[in-house]
């Protein structure tokens, strides 16, 4: 007979355990308990409560298992009791096949990764449009943005370094409604900025005398490239980017 504690302790490694498995274990546990007598509250508790989940979802978890398990082996009939070999060996084939499960789950994960993030090259090629409210600076060159305003007037601009900082602070006057484009190569006291990733923040005052209103930015432009170093595949419009995620319209390209 294998002592409680001892299972315990052995049967710890063995996780992930199929249902099959489980069912067996709990058949083999509420026999057991009847033909000892004594502590069948217990097997008969956990027995139910591992059937009653087997039912609902017809999976039981390796925790609900190990209740099972751990029962089972504590109503062992005396007279008949578990062989010691043949238990170490199914425990030895559980923790083999849990290890062949978790090698499965990273190796199909890794697979879905890379064919997401490979997948971005099929965008070369063609227009995108998406927010976005970073510009890059390279030496001394800033990418632009794009905006539409409701209604014509003055837009406030704020640039924030890759910190956090506040950099500038301008003043676009005399615009229009319709589609704009916030370039600082055409902005007349514009500062030069250092190399390197910005965000801008665009609002215009509203004129019923309410709060300033926040205008969106984004890119738009032909992919002609895709940027794989990050976590998030990012694609290259000419000098803007524009992180996957973030794509919003995707459309051929036009031919000239």
């Amino acid at each position: 007979m294998i002592p409680p504690a001892l299972a315990l302790s052995t049967a710890s490694s063995a996780l992930g355990l199929i249902t099959a498995v489980a069912s067996n274990a709990t058949s083999n546990g509420a026999a057991g308990a009847a033909s000892s007598g004594g502590s069948t509250s217990g097997a008969g508790a956990a027995t139910a409560a591992g059937a009653g989940k087997g039912r609902e979802n017809d999976v039981v978890n390796q925790a609900e298992f190990m209740k099972l398990l751990i029962a089972q082996l504590q109503n062992q009939d005396p007279l008949n009791p578990l062989d010691s070999a043949n238990f170490s060996a199914q425990l030895a084939q559980f923790s083999s096949l849990e290890q062949l499960t978790q090698i499965n789950d990273k190796l199909g994960a890794a697979a879905k990764d890379e064919v997401g993030r490979f997948d971005a090259v099929g965008f070369i090629g063609r227009e995108v449009r998406g927010p976005s409210a970073g510009i890059a600076v390279k030496d001394g060159v800033a990418t632009t943005l794009d905006f539409t305003l409701e209604s014509g007037g003055t837009v406030q601009a704020k640039i924030v370094d890759a910190n956090g900082r506040q950099v500038a602070s301008l003043a676009l006057e005399g615009l229009g409604a319709g589609a704009q484009t916030f370039d600082l190569a055409k902005i007349d006291g514009a500062p030069r900025l250092d190399d390197g990733a910005y965000a801008v923040v665009l609002s215009q005052a509203d004129p019923g005398g309410g709060a300033p209103r926040q205008i969106e930015t984004f890119v738009s432009g032909r992919v002609t490239g895709v940027d794989l170093t990050s976590r998030l595949p990012t694609l290259l419009l000419g000098e803007r980017k524009l992180v996957l995620a973030d794509v919003t319209e995707i459309t051929e390209a036009t031919t000239k």
